[in-house]
């Protein structure tokens, strides 16, 4: 039997408080070198001083730096729980409060299109065409036809000047429209011919931008009419161009439109929308133009700026779930931990996806921000809000709130290296809100609109204003499945509003309290729950929309308030049973990266609610299908499914729900009915000496809850669990991985409470030698480096602006931070371990003193220990 070693404060095991003098000798005789190699040696052997700080948070489990001699109120857990992460909250960037965790999914699904239309396959009643054949352009109001004025001089007319660009500044307006109309009905034609054209046009629109007085606006556009049906896209801009810079309103402003439509309408043609200021054109005759009385021109205006602007926002959407995808494979995990500040999903939106395409949008998008055009966007989307609020929006302009939320959607989708654009689409976001209000009932239009509003759910600064909308926008739940159909648009509807509200509540801690105190908006949600669940999941669309669903319950119950009333809310725990046991059994019939998204959300959401349901609900009777009345079934389904499953990621997963709900002392006794104790030995013993770090964790932190209910240490015995508990805690050790071998610690403390359990290993005294002489070796502080950084740089000749010198300093406080976390890791463990070879010393000596009498039974003062406590 090892020497006990005396209790030591924190101030006896902490290595930076040793006196000066102390230290003095020994550090005068390093050098800077010893210092690094002796810290990269360190290194080497605690490859992740790190990982255990943040599997800390996954097991649920608290650190706390008293004895375990008493068991702590949950008060007093609170708030250690409370200050541990406000202390740690800054190294540890995947951790979420109280011990539950956010839950991040892709983007929701997007039906890609062949090429750019103006509706794709969407059929409304009354709709434009998306093609059309532009016959004429006309005065504002009807004239008769004019003739063409006498020019200077008598007899036959002055002949026309040769094709010289130089020749036509000299020639006056009229003559200028003659030339033109000498192009009538032209379609096919050379590139001369385009040229001489376009020069003409570019004349033109020069006087014309002038404001000459002594030509009339009909006259002007007669000269145009004949060049409408010109297969050339230049022509057709140029024409465009000049009919814009004439302030043209009603027929003439939707005309030039068209026209531009229908050159944006084929991405060959992008190039020519940088090469001159068509697109400020267009915005200042949108400007004299109203969705209610031009719709036409409104329709076919933000079709081009939709199309301008999202040329490759298809394939930002493939590469932003590519990137989550990979970011996830390389976790091991298909549903991360994430923050309130940033996720993976949300990380991976920032990255430079596309640069291909990126910077001509990005500049297209830049000069339309600058001239005004979100904010003409809003003042449209208020005026047809307040059309709506009085009366249903039919025909055309439905359909320009149609394009106008599409159009919105692309600047979102290239906007994040643009403040400006993201402030004024910051505003707009309310508006957008009551534009899915307004278009209920109009599923293709409200899918479009909501479609925007989740690509700006995305965005920090947006979703900080949709925060106050978050009961109102689960609202928008409700009708939805109010007819009991689920079409394929429907389900990209409630897709889009759960990755919305997922965002939101991933972010913002009002909002969590605000949707749970909505009665009405928690109905809706989980009505569409229960619905969804009725169905087979065999259409990727319903599979996407009940992860995103679940995901919003996932992120809301981060909320201790609501995560511990989430408990006995109606039917939600069978919503969540039935997705468990469902997508785990398709997942054993065929493998699918959806199901298994999906199932990883579900566990994602019970991780979080089950924090909460340690103690039976003080409010009886329970509600019918609640978690809470669900215990039972809950913890028996979580051992077959962890007894079939193959995928370490699903088991990690599956763990750390155990963590959380074994604390509940029914569902232990459930747990380990079902086989649960065994499954967790299995599982400890593959991965006594495996490479699944995050699992050997979880699984014993479950470990530590099963061995607090006295019936199941007997059991873990039999199984030989003692010598696999001594197993663990040498291989951690050796690692000084001083968290693993803290819990493993605990597990230990659980076992030795038993009287009975105590004898028999002190009988068998084997394997308390060998846990003694492990903890009073690495108790020995002389293992720990001294931490002493003071005299790094006294060998230095550093230049403070040389690079290199800098970035030596940057590693060396970045191993300086790493050497304390790594230092105060093991205060955690030399506190819990040295209570730990006080009892092993106390279980001994009371062995020899009663050997002859009954063997001992549980110490009225020693307490189990729960994972809530470490």
């Amino acid at each position: 039997m090892s020497l006990l070693l005396k209790r030591r404060s924190r101030s006896e095991t902490r290595p930076n408080e040793i006196p000066e003098k102390a230290k003095q000798p020994e550090t005068e005789m390093e050098t800077k070198a010893d210092r690094q190699l002796e810290r990269t040696q360190h290194n080497a052997r605690h490859p992740h001083p790190h990982a255990s700080e943040q599997n800390l948070n996954k097991l649920g489990l608290v650190s706390g730096g008293g004895t375990m001699g008493r068991r702590k109120t949950s008060a007093e857990l609170i708030s250690e729980a409370k200050m541990f992460l406000g202390e740690t909250s800054g190294a540890m960037p995947l951790m979420a409060t109280g011990g539950a965790r956010l839950v991040s999914t892709r983007r929701p699904i997007t039906p890609r299109e062949s090429g750019r239309v103006l509706y794709g396959k969407v059929a409304l009643a009354g709709r434009p065409p998306s093609a059309f054949s532009m016959r004429y352009l006309q005065n504002e109001k009807p004239s008769t036809p004019r003739q063409l004025p006498a020019l200077s001089g008598s007899g036959p007319a002055t002949p026309m000047p040769p094709r010289n660009g130089a020749l036509l500044c000299q020639s006056s307006t009229e003559t200028l429209i003659e030339l033109l109309k000498q192009h009538r009905g032209l379609k096919e034609c050379s590139d001369e011919t385009v040229q001489h054209v376009n020069a003409i046009l570019q004349e033109l629109y020069t006087r014309v931008r002038k404001q000459e007085r002594n030509f009339k606006r009909g006259f002007i556009l007669g000269g145009l009419y004949g060049l409408v049906e010109c297969s050339s896209p230049r022509v057709l801009l140029a024409v465009a161009r000049v009919v814009l810079a004439l302030r043209v309103t009603g027929s003439n402003l939707t005309g030039a439109c068209k026209l531009i439509f229908k050159v944006a309408r084929h991405e060959q043609h992008d190039a020519l929308f940088h090469e001159h200021d068509v697109l400020e054109l267009l915005i200042d005759g949108l400007g004299h133009a109203s969705p209610l009385d031009d719709p036409e021109a409104c329709i076919y205006a933000y079709g081009c700026i939709r199309f301008l602007t999202a040329s490759s926002a298809q394939e930002r959407d493939d590469a932003l779930n590519r990137n989550w995808i990979g970011l996830e494979g390389s976790a091991g995990a298909t549903n991360p931990v994430s923050d309130p500040v940033t996720s993976p999903a949300l990380t991976a939106i920032s990255a430079p996806l596309c640069p291909r395409k990126l910077t001509g949008q990005q500049t297209l998008v830049s000069r339309l921000a600058r001239h005004g055009a979100v904010e003409l966007m809003i003042l449209h989307l208020q005026m047809l809000n307040e059309a709506g609020a009085t009366k249903r929006l039919h025909g055309p302009p439905l359909h320009t709130l149609y394009q106008l939320s599409a159009a919105m959607r692309a600047l979102a989708d290239v906007s994040q290296q643009q403040q400006r654009l993201q402030l004024q689409l910051q505003l707009a976001c309310p508006h957008l809100i009551r534009a899915a209000e307004v278009s209920m009932g109009e599923l293709e239009v409200q899918a479009n609109v909501v479609r925007t509003l989740s690509v700006l759910s995305e965005d920090s600064e947006c979703c900080e204003t949709l925060h106050n909308y978050a009961a109102r926008i689960g609202l928008l739940l409700g009708p939805s499945c109010a007819g009991g159909q689920c079409s394929e648009r429907l389900l990209a509807v409630l897709s889009r509003l759960g990755y919305m509200l997922g965002n939101i509540l991933a972010k913002h801690e009002s909002a969590r309290i605000q949707y749970f105190q909505n009665d009405v908006a928690m109905e809706y949600l989980l009505n569409v729950l229960e619905q969804l669940n009725d169905r087979s999941p065999t259409s990727l669309a319903l599979v996407d929309a009940q992860i995103k669903l679940i995901r919003v319950v996932a992120n809301m119950s981060v909320n201790p308030e609501v995560g511990a009333g989430l408990g006995n809310v109606r039917s939600l725990g069978s919503v969540l049973l039935q997705l468990l046991n469902t997508t785990s059994n398709e997942l054993e019939k065929k493998k699918s990266s959806e199901q298994q998204e999906l199932l990883h959300a579900t566990l994602g959401a019970l991780h979080n609610l089950c924090f909460y349901q340690d103690k039976q609900a003080a409010v009886q009777p329970l509600a019918k299908g609640s978690l809470q009345s669900l215990i039972d079934e809950l913890s028996a389904s979580l051992a077959s499914v962890l007894g079939t499953c193959q995928t370490s990621a699903t088991k990690v997963e599956l763990a750390r729900v155990l963590g959380n709900l074994t604390r509940n002392e029914r569902a232990r006794r459930c747990f380990c009915a079902s086989g649960g104790l065994s499954l967790m030995v299995q599982q400890l013993t593959k991965q006594a000496a495996g490479q699944d770090y995050e699992l050997r964790t979880c699984a014993i932190g479950v470990l530590v809850n099963l061995l607090g209910d006295g019936e199941q240490r007997g059991p873990f015995l039999q199984l030989r669990g003692a010598e696999l508990l001594s197993l663990l805690l040498r291989g951690s050790l050796e690692q000084e991985d001083w968290f693993l071998a803290n819990i493993v610690c605990q597990a230990l403390w659980n076992l030795l409470i038993d009287g009975q359990c105590a004898a028999n290993l002190c009988q068998n005294g084997n394997i308390l030698d060998e846990v003694s002489d492990l903890l009073a070796d690495y108790l020995d502080e002389e293992r720990l480096p001294t931490g002493d950084n003071d005299n790094d740089n006294d060998y230095d000749n550093d230049d403070p602006d040389d690079p290199e010198d800098n970035r030596n300093e940057d590693e060396e406080n970045r191993t300086e931070t790493d050497t304390e976390a790594h230092d105060a890791l093991w205060e955690d463990f030399a506190l819990v371990a040295t209570d730990l070879l006080e009892r092993i010393q106390n279980n001994f000596d009371r062995q020899q003193q009663s050997q002859a009498s009954v063997p001992h039974t549980d110490n009225e003062d020693d307490n189990d220990v729960f994972i809530e406590e470490m």
